[in-house]
């Protein structure tokens, strides 16, 4: 299992991600906030596997074995290859943060749900919500998968149910917000965003671990 600096081979994605046209109005597409939580549901376990992979680990599940068994997958969500690769970009993003990897290694793995629950409530407890906030509630999860992968923990049910603690929050708190941007292909406009902006990501996330962490 590796763990560190050698993330694996290169990612295709050296170049910014092409996303056709623009995404159809969010009324034209008719999504209901469940059809986004059960595709977040498919674009997190595509995000779990291919992190886990990057990061050099072995005898890995596939992204389908993080889903339980018949569970809706939901509408087709546009552009998913570009989708993934945006989300893989910010989360690569978040990576290089010292600070947040800092505090990361200090979330214990007691109590995982209610520890999920606060740091993503505390996320977006200001009400402000941008696709940078979202790709940090994925990596917040996997970063709890890796967690309890290292002490032993990662037993299939807790990492399904880690994949669904995201689904959950995502359909109650956020869905309504990625449809009015168009759904998930919209994510785009994370790159479109200024540097400041950027910054204001991370240092966000690194308040809100702060805040769970040390309170």
């Amino acid at each position: 299992m590796a763990q560190g600096g050698d993330r694996g081979p290169p990612r295709p994605y050296e170049h910014p991600p092409f996303f056709g046209k623009p995404p159809k109005p969010a009324a034209e597409r008719q999504l209901s906030t469940h059809d986004v939580g059960n595709q977040a549901r498919l674009l997190m376990t595509q995000f779990i596997h291919d992190r886990l992979q990057c990061d050099g680990y072995l005898n890995i599940p596939q992204a389908e074995q993080l889903v339980e068994p018949g569970t809706p997958a939901g509408p087709p969500v546009g552009h998913i290859r570009e989708v993934g690769i945006a989300l893989r970009r910010i989360g690569d993003e978040l990576d290089s943060d010292e600070g947040l990897q800092d505090l990361l290694s200090r979330v214990t793995p007691e109590s995982p749900k209610n520890t999920f629950f606060s740091v993503a409530k505390e996320i977006f407890r200001d009400g402000v919500f941008n696709w940078g906030r979202v790709v940090a509630l994925f990596y917040f999860a996997y970063k709890m998968i890796i967690k309890a992968i290292m002490c032993g923990l990662s037993t299939l049910p807790l990492l399904r149910g880690i994949v669904e603690w995201v689904v959950q929050f995502i359909t109650d708190h956020v869905a309504s917000w990625i449809i009015s941007r168009g759904g998930w292909e919209a994510i785009q406009e994370y790159f479109g965003a200024t540097s400041l902006q950027l910054i204001a990501v991370a240092s966000g996330v690194v308040l809100c671990l702060a805040y769970v962490v040390w309170r």
